[in-house]
């Protein structure tokens, strides 16, 4: 029994370091590069991002207070996103990692709130930065299972950018089926700024296309277009 908890435990840890290994690899980070965690608050990623020298700002609804205390070189602040309190600021966020919406939360990404939610997060990149969303799945459905990766590619491209995926590779030694584990989804936004109000109107251009039940349609995505975006 405790041997297969302290297996669980190390492969946690080395998908969180892939994860972090991951995140350091986009476009334009370096020590200094401004990073906005958006609800992703473990505390061992924090820690391997200001280790790499990144100027670090989590929101979480619940532990803000806890992670301030454990990891003092980063900015946690309470609450989720308040549009006002980063839209306005005179240069935005090099990265922003926010989590993929869990399946227990809604039964479509590409509804109207989410992808306002999702243009919001997207205001807050400067030009030519990346955003990532990281998600996950298992083998039974629970409130820990995010949208598939199919989802999240297909909401992400509808806003102008470079969209990519990765898998991490410590869950496929585990033989899981391929949809099983961890992944990210990442969009590279052009080098020209646009408003909080122009990442809205896109949103809501997008919200009226798309259909109301993204896994569906979603999963119909061939590896052709996967592969495409990767």
């Amino acid at each position: 029994m405790d041997s297969s908890r302290d297996q669980k435990q190390q492969t946690s840890a080395s998908v969180v370091t892939e994860i972090v290994r991951y995140l350091a690899r986009q476009p334009g980070i370096g020590p200094g590069a401004r990073v906005l965690l958006c609800g992703v608050s473990n505390a061992v990623l924090i820690n391997g991002l200001t280790d790499l020298g990144l100027l670090v700002t989590c929101t979480d609804e619940d532990d803000a207070d806890l992670l301030q205390e454990m990891i003092p070189e980063a900015d946690c602040c309470e609450g989720n996103v308040p549009r006002e309190q980063f839209d306005q600021s005179d240069s935005g966020f090099d990265l922003v990692v926010v989590r993929a919406v869990s399946k227990s939360d809604c039964e479509s990404v590409f509804s109207r709130p989410r992808m306002m939610e999702l243009a919001s997060r997207l205001a807050c990149v400067q030009p030519g930065g990346v955003l990532v969303q990281l998600g996950g799945s298992s083998l039974s459905e629970n409130a820990g299972t995010t949208h598939p990766r199919q989802c999240c590619l297909r909401q992400l491209n509808m806003f102008p950018g470079r969209s990519s995926i990765c898998t991490f590779a410590s869950q496929s030694r585990l033989n899981f089926p391929r949809r099983a584990g961890q992944f990210a989804v990442s969009l590279t936004i052009p080098g020209k700024r646009l408003s909080p109000f122009e990442w809205d109107v896109l949103a809501m251009n997008a919200s009226r296309r798309l259909p109301t039940d993204c896994c569906q349609t979603s999963s119909r995505l061939d590896d052709a277009d996967v592969a495409h975006a990767a």
